[in-house]
């Protein structure tokens, strides 16, 4: 099942960036533990959250996360 990954603001997670996202269809949460164990490009009170895929995302989605086969994070255009 696809996954979207997004920048939010902890505590508002129903909100997220419409601008800082990514599709995700495997491995979404480890994913985005990741990006927040490292604090990829978030700032004091942001994280990176897994939501379920709605339809509505693909009109500004335009990129995908991926773990690669050794284990980097990668990040694609779709």
């Amino acid at each position: 099942m696809k996954k979207l990954i997004a920048k939010t603001k902890i505590g508002t997670e129903f909100f997220h960036s419409t601008k800082d996202c990514f599709f995700a269809s495997a491995n979404a949460q480890r994913i985005a533990d990741i990006l927040n164990d490292n604090k990829y490009q978030i700032k004091d009170g942001e994280k990176w959250h897994v939501y379920d895929f709605d339809f509505s995302q693909s009109y500004y989605v335009d990129k995908r996360i991926y773990r690669s086969n050794t284990g980097s994070i990668k990040v694609a255009s779709i």
